[in-house]
């Protein structure tokens, strides 16, 4: 696969940046926001987890401009859905809380509005959340720092209410992820090296089964949206694999990357592109078109701390009269990534070339 990135902004975000999402909603697309996280010290030797969400858009396809910023809790997740064909973006954040924001467009202004914010426990850190689905999700997974894993309805309203909270991990819950094709189904990584699957229709006092095979903190997990049964999962022990979930005793394919796992964003345009955060070796690409015989593809390394945040923008769905005439075999695409690092506290806009026929 012949391809090669492009840098084409950077961005100092002033506090640690940990995550950054892009929005989905196609009347939106042009927009990302970035989380951030960072420990002040009080006056009195305690300390303080601050954070700040920051709202840019995308101009002419390589440059952003920030048109707000608000002041949160620090933050630990992002998530977008499509609720009543509105975009809402879901934040986890070290209060403990799961809070709901809308995009707001005041005449060419967009800011977030905040619609509503459910606390399940102020002694926690919520660290990962997911929708049950990317269009009017019934339901938000949040998991958090006490290795418990949270489920709340969400209802008519953008309102939220707890349906049930339990013990899945000995240490932090780091990452929680719907099942993109079984919605009753979530998965769940922790610091206690496991890998574990639920099933929402039950009472989850035991887990569907449980998974050893990292060696290390389970922190990311992603399935497959283009991809029925296939998921990713990446964790501190610097390595990455495929599973198919009806069969989670061994994995489809090992990859390993140089650093930790912390983020994995499967490509929402082409089916068997993965995007990788590796913490202490910058940002990877993958190609896993031969599971057998992955590779990375690019190696993003202009980072100068730990790759924490990453994702990919959503192309745009062409008209008829937009339609190429070149066949599909001759079609090319220059893949937009969002990245993000902590200590620099950095925000980068790059792109992918990549002869991948679309």
């Amino acid at each position: 696969m012949d391809s090669t990135w492009y840098p084409l902004q950077q961005i100092d975000t002033e506090y640690s940046a940990d995550s950054v999402e892009w929005c989905p909603h196609q009347a939106f697309d042009d927009v990302v926001v970035c989380g951030t996280y960072q420990l002040a010290q009080n006056d009195g030797g305690t300390n303080s987890r601050l954070g700040r969400v920051l709202l840019y858009q995308l101009q002419d396809d390589q440059h952003w401009i920030e048109h707000s910023r608000i002041n949160t809790p620090a933050i630990l997740d992002m998530k977008w859905c499509c609720q009543q064909n509105l975009p809402v973006i879901a934040l986890a954040d070290a209060a403990g809380c799961a809070s709901l924001y809308s995009i707001a467009d005041d005449e060419g202004k967009i800011g977030l509005n905040l619609l509503n914010s459910c606390c399940f426990d102020s002694s926690a850190l919520a660290l990962s959340l997911d929708w049950s689905s990317r269009c009017n999700a019934d339901r938000l997974a949040v998991s958090d720092s006490t290795g418990k894993l949270n489920i709340f309805q969400a209802g008519s309203g953008s309102s939220l209410t707890a349906d049930r909270r339990w013990l899945a991990h000995d240490y932090e819950a780091w990452i929680i992820a719907f099942d993109r094709w079984n919605d009753n189904i979530v998965y769940s990584g922790g610091d206690d090296c496991k890998l574990k699957g639920w099933d929402l229709r039950t009472e989850c006092s035991s887990a569907v089964f449980t998974s050893k095979r990292h060696s290390m903190g389970v922190c990311s997990i992603h399935c497959n949206p283009h991809k029925d049964f296939i998921i990713a999962t990446g964790s501190y022990d610097e390595n990455i694999f495929i599973w198919d979930s009806r069969h989670m005793t061994k994995p489809l394919s090992r990859i390993e990357v140089g650093g930790g796992v912390w983020r994995l964003k499967w490509n929402p345009n082409i089916p068997d592109i993965l995007l990788a955060a590796c913490m202490h070796n910058g940002f990877s690409i993958i190609s896993l078109e031969n599971y057998d015989e992955p590779t990375i593809v690019v190696s993003y390394k202009e980072h100068s701390s730990l790759a924490y945040g990453c994702d990919w923008k959503v192309m745009k769905e062409k008209s008829d009269q937009e339609q190429s005439p070149k066949p599909s075999n001759e079609l090319k695409c220059d893949q937009l990534v969002a990245s993000c690092s902590f200590y620099d506290h950095s925000l980068h806009l790059w792109y992918w070339r990549t002869g991948v026929n679309l």
